[in-house]
Parts: structure tokens; C-alpha cells; sequence
């Protein structure tokens, strides 16, 4: 982002310096050149405000530090919504894989509870226990492992692309060793906890999948509760991440 940014600022500027060319240039426009004109004197001292007004305001937003909101985990978060934060860190060189990831399960999990729930409702009667009971655990897990998503996206907002790629180089600065290695590891930590998570949503995903084909076919009772049993305890696994 903050590279982002720099490029905008730096495109912004260009613009501007552009338009003072053109306007104030005399082989062109020539607005300094009054001539007596008082139009021209008011269109040139307008554009001069415009200019500085505007270089003055591409400044403060390009000093601003926006504040990072972190999502409520009990909150609940649509997929397009968690989609586009997630969409912030995709392009980071060192953590957008692991954001690319989290969004490319995001959607493979919401794909596969469709696809389960579907299944639930060819399968049973929705008036039935059954459908109660299968119903309520798939939708569960579903809404637990979004929530999961929710403190994977917190944590990413710990990562500073630029600050990391700074660390890279620590050993070449001024700055004590011993507490730049702290930094990275506290980057490591956090990247693995994330990598954790996401483990345990594919898991819950493969899981959920697996009873979506016993569903579809004529399989045992007994069995599928089984599988029931099991979505219900990585369930509360993935709670344990969120």
C-alpha cells in the first residue's frame, strides 16, 4: 500500500507539473501574460490556487498513517466483505501468498457448505430432526471457520510488507541485532499461527465434502453420523484459532 501510494503521489505530481506547462508556458498558453486582461489574470491566479491547493491536500493523505481497524471476531462478515480485505494483502511480496490462500479457501468453503446444505435438504425432510441436526452442525462449522478467516485477516494486519523487507537487511544497519532477530521472529510467529488456521479450515472443508458425498448416496445412517460427529469436533478445533 505504501508503495501504492508513493507511485500516486509521484504520478500526481507529474500531472501537476504538466498542467503548469501548459497553462503558464509561453509558447502555449501563456495565462501569465495578462495583457491587460482580466479574465485571463482570474483564470491564471485560479489555476494557481487549484495547483497549490491540491499539491497541499496529495500531501497530507500521502503523510497520513490510516488507522488499522481490526475486525470483530464475534461479528458476522459476508464473503464478498472478507474477500475485499483480504484483497489489501494479496499483492505483498512476502505475505501476499499466504493471503491468496485465505481468500482461495474462503470461497472453496463457502462452495463446499452450499454444496453440503444442498444435499441436507434433497436428503431429509426440512421438517425432519435430521435436517436439524445435519443442518445446524454444517452451518456451524461454516460460520466458525469464516470467524477463523476474520482472526487470520487481524493477524495479517500485523504484517508491514515494507518493515519486513527492511529486516531482511538487518546485519547491514545500525540498529542492535539481537533486537531485529526479535522482530522477525515475532513476523514468524504470527505467520505460522496463520498457516495453522488455515490447516484446520482445510480440514474442516475436506471433511465437510466427504459427508456431502455420503449424503448423495445411499449410505449408512450410522456412518454419516459419524462424519457428523467429526465436522463437530474440528468445529470446536477451529474455535480454538479465532
Amino acid at each position: 500500500m505504501k508503495k501504492n501510494k508513493k507511485w500516486i503521489f509521484l504520478l500526481f505530481g507529474i500531472a501537476e507539473a504538466i498542467i503548469a506547462v501548459i497553462c503558464f508556458s509561453r509558447g502555449i498558453l501563456n495565462l501569465m501574460s495578462f495583457d491587460g486582461s482580466i479574465v485571463k489574470a482570474i483564470i491564471a491566479i485560479g489555476i494557481v490556487v487549484i495547483l497549490i491547493a491540491g499539491f497541499v491536500c496529495m500531501s497530507i493523505w500521502y503523510l497520513h498513517e490510516p488507522k488499522v481497524a481490526m475486525m470483530d471476531e464475534n461479528a458476522s462478515y459476508s464473503n464478498n466483505e472478507l474477500i475485499s480485505v483480504l484483497d489489501e494483502y494479496t499483492g505483498g511480496k512476502y505475505f501476499g501468498p499466504i493471503a491468496r490462500t485465505v481468500k482461495e479457501q474462503l470461497s472453496r468453503l463457502n462452495r463446499s457448505c452450499e454444496r453440503s446444505k444442498a444435499a441436507i435438504v434433497k436428503k431429509f425432510d426440512v421438517q425432519s430432526m435430521s435436517y436439524e441436526k445435519y443442518y445446524s452442525i454444517v452451518d456451524a462449522a461454516e460460520k466458525t471457520a469464516n470467524q477463523n478467516v476474520v482472526a487470520m485477516t487481524n493477524r495479517m494486519k500485523f504484517f508491514d510488507e515494507d518493515e519486513y523487507a527492511r529486516l531482511e537487511n538487518y546485519r547491514n544497519d545500525n540498529i542492535p541485532d539481537d533486537i531485529q532477530e526479535r522482530q522477525i521472529a515475532l513476523y514468524k510467529e504470527n505467520q505460522a499461527k496463520i498457516e495453522q488456521a488455515i490447516a484446520v479450515n482445510e480440514n474442516l472443508i475436506l471433511k465437510i465434502d466427504t459427508l456431502t458425498m455420503e449424503l448423495a448416496k445411499a449410505g449408512s445412517d450410522q456412518n454419516m453420523d459419524s462424519m457428523l460427529a467429526e465436522i463437530e469436533e474440528l468445529t470446536k478445533e477451529v474455535k480454538f484459532y479465532t
